[in-house]
């Protein structure tokens, strides 16, 4: 098992963005900061995430209640950049302060590394196993990552075509014929699919930041993945509960 990838403690302001003002938002962003190397010709990059839950779906509640403490679970991948890490990951919430530890799981087989645990590993595990977590559900979706060249650290996010489909085992594998979007417009609320953008910082908002987000006249709305997914995973169950009925009705 790998060490932990250090990542330090910040804050994280989502807003949803037409895709007619990415120009204007990239324009902004280029004074201060550089495109993710691992950005593919067109900017961007694919990730995907297993996300677990305990059988009561309590971790999922407590986003949906924006509860001020809480936390996800997720193994995450790269899938379009074969030798690239599997990483093991518990995103922390306490009020507006994020922390997330991250663990690099073998290669080879990377459910095996997960079962087995220990060391590095093990604020991932106990979790697991004192939730009861297990599997829900895959979220794929494309990022263009931004990175400053002026701060410690801060970072600039969009992501987009953000989809999903329930997932019950180990497995970071699709069927290609099962995902949701969950970005369209009758989810997001919005008049056209939106980008989701993130600004990430450590300590306190650099100036270009702030400026950034007054310039574009951006509203902060909550807009998580995860949630979105099951939501959106909730209807298609609902469905076919109604279709079942109607057979036998």
């Amino acid at each position: 098992m790998q060490p932990s990838d250090h990542i330090p403690a910040r804050r994280e302001f989502k807003y949803l963005v037409d895709p007619s003002r990415l120009p204007a938002l990239r324009a902004a962003l280029q004074p201060w900061c550089d495109l993710d190397a691992n950005a593919g010709p067109d900017g961007t990059y694919a990730l995907r995430s297993l996300y677990f839950d305990a059988p009561d779906m309590r971790l999922f509640h407590a986003n949906e209640r924006e509860a001020s403490v809480r936390f996800k679970a997720r193994v995450r991948c790269y899938p379009e950049a074969p030798g690239s890490p599997i990483l093991a990951e518990i995103k922390f919430r306490n009020g507006d302060v994020i922390r997330k530890t991250r663990t690099r799981l073998p290669l080879d087989d990377w459910t095996r590394g997960l079962r087995a645990g220990g060391g590095a590993l093990d604020p991932f595990v106990v979790r697991m196993n004192h939730h009861d977590l297990r599997p829900v559900a895959l979220v794929d979706y494309r990022r263009e990552a931004w990175m400053s060249r002026v701060d410690e650290y801060a970072r600039v996010s969009i992501d987009s075509l953000i989809r999903c489909q329930a997932m019950d085992r180990l497995s970071l594998e699709a069927h290609p014929g099962r995902w949701r979007t969950i970005d369209h417009p009758l989810i997001a609320i919005t008049p056209s699919s939106p980008y989701v953008l993130e600004l990430k910082w450590a300590d306190f908002a650099p100036a270009w930041m702030v400026q950034l987000v007054q310039g574009l006249d951006l509203l902060r709305q909550s807009f998580s993945k995860y949630a979105n997914s099951m939501l959106s995973l909730a209807e298609d169950q609902y469905r076919d509960y109604r279709e079942a009925q109607s057979v036998w009705g």
